[in-house]
C-alpha cells in the first residue's frame, strides 16, 4: 500500500465523519466517484462542503488508477452495493451536485 492510498483512506475516512463532508453523503448512497473526480476532490485540498472547516485541509494529491482500485475495493468493502458511477457529470463539481440531488 502507498503513501497516496494511505492519504487518501485518511482523508475519505475522516471527511465521512465530518459533520458536512462530502464523503457522509456519498457513505449513504451507493456510489463512488471514477479515479478522474476523485482525483479532483483530493487535489483540491479541501471540501467545499465543509462549509464549518472542520476536517481542515490536506496537502493536495492525485493517484495513480492503480491506486484508485486499492481505494475503491477499500471503500466499496465498508459500504456494500456501493459502485463506481459518474452519474453523467463531466467533473467532481457536476457529480457533487448529482450527488447532493438525485
Amino acid at each position: 500500500m502507498t503513501a497516496f492510498v494511505l492519504s487518501a483512506m485518511e482523508v475519505l475516512t475522516a471527511n465521512e465523519a465530518v459533520r458536512f463532508g462530502i464523503f457522509g453523503v456519498v457513505g449513504a448512497s451507493k456510489v463512488f466517484p471514477p479515479h478522474g473526480f476523485l482525483n479532483e476532490f483530493f487535489a483540491a485540498g479541501n471540501d467545499p462542503c465543509d462549509q464549518d472547516n472542520l476536517m481542515g485541509a490536506w496537502r493536495p494529491f492525485s493517484v495513480s488508477h492503480q491506486e484508485y482500485l486499492e481505494i475503491k475495493d477499500w471503500w466499496v468493502a465498508a459500504h456494500p452495493g456501493v459502485v463506481e458511477d459518474d452519474l453523467g457529470a463531466a467533473n467532481w463539481d457536476d457529480w457533487v451536485q448529482e450527488v447532493l440531488n438525485p
